[in-house]
């Protein structure tokens, strides 16, 4: 018989937060407006075409949607705390197994319940993940607003009760996951050399005739990223077809942390002779010890050039872009 085993991390570094160097994500202090809807919970903005970005902090979390066809991927934000089955999972996809965003001390520490795990609350809102490799190559991605890097610290993960549910139980794309199956996440972190490196996390897996699916928050430590100014997450499971992944590729996530380069460590961003600064209110490129950069968007095509120090990106649509200059690279946010 098929015995289920559910994972709730005790947060290896729930202390790490009292640095006072370190920045955790807070969605309780985010800049974007956040309401929910009453009834799924999700963000308002998840299908606004409009609203690219939710910013909080130092992080700028990618968002998409598509509203004509009720269609979203990469972040959303939501504050449901209902974990239970749904019988529509096309409206109610934005609730994680954790039951609410994870609660903070005064000091910025995780706060934990008498087991020793994360404190949650549905009025702690959290992160929603589609990372659905068909719309992006980066499908669920987040960017350090300053454009420098920062070391990486730990994040906390999530099943989506969607995933969950489907893991478990099998749904009309996906089977019920069997001997050999998994469920998971690669968090990439680049930095400004744009040198990548990779943390694998399993989220589900099956061995040995026992499943084991993450319901609570899992502490995940990102130390081995070592410094970056972006981080996006992958999916994968081993349920696929000629289309990808059978098993939704939805997952949570909430608190995550990095902190300053301390000095002696090497940062490009504050070391290049050329500077590159972005003003994202008006949309302008300044460059210093430089008077010419190329312009890519997402996809890695050059869609502007520029010959002076100080030029106007108002003419591109939104998104994602990377701006070259000198020996310096700025990923900025339209």
């Amino acid at each position: 018989m098929k015995k289920v085993f559910f994972i709730a991390s005790l947060g290896c570094a729930l202390c790490a937060s009292a640095n006072n160097s370190i920045i955790t994500l807070d969605l309780t202090k985010a800049e974007t407006p956040l309401e929910f809807n009453a009834e799924t919970g999700a963000w308002n903005g998840t299908f606004d075409d409009d609203a690219i970005t939710i910013d909080s902090q130092l992080f700028c979390i990618l968002h998409n949607s598509m509203s004509d066809y009720a269609t979203w991927w990469g972040f959303t934000a939501s504050n449901s705390s209902d974990n239970s089955p749904q019988t529509n999972y096309i409206e109610h996809q934005f609730s994680a197994m954790a039951k609410g965003g994870i609660v903070l001390n005064e000091d910025g520490t995780v706060k934990t319940d008498q087991f020793g795990a994360p404190a949650v609350s549905a009025e702690v809102p959290y992160l929603v993940a589609y990372a659905n490799s068909f719309f992006a190559q980066h499908p669920a991605e987040i960017i350090m607003s300053d454009g420098m890097d920062h070391e990486a610290v730990g994040v906390y993960l999530s099943l989506n009760s969607y995933t969950y549910y489907s893991v478990t139980d099998g749904d009309s794309f996906a089977r019920a996951f069997t001997n050999g199956d998994s469920y998971t996440i690669t968090i990439h972190g680049i930095n400004s050399k744009d040198e990548e490196s990779t943390i694998d996390v399993k989220l589900a897996s099956f061995e040995n005739g026992d499943l084991t699916a993450t319901r609570g928050w899992k502490y995940v430590d990102l130390s081995g990223l070592g410094s970056v100014n972006t981080i996006w997450f992958s999916a994968k499971s081993t349920d696929s077809g000629a289309y990808g992944d059978n098993t939704p590729t939805y997952f949570c996530l909430d608190k995550l942390m990095v902190k300053a380069v301390t000095s002696g460590v090497d940062n490009i961003s504050h070391k290049s002779k050329t500077t590159i600064s972005y003003n994202r209110e008006s949309c302008s490129i300044t460059l210093d010890n430089a008077d010419f950069a190329m312009v890519y968007d997402a996809a890695g095509n050059c869609v502007m050039s520029a010959h002076e120090r100080e030029f106007s990106l108002s003419s591109l649509s939104h998104g994602v872009y990377v701006v070259k200059a000198g020996d310096s690279t700025k990923k900025i946010i339209r």
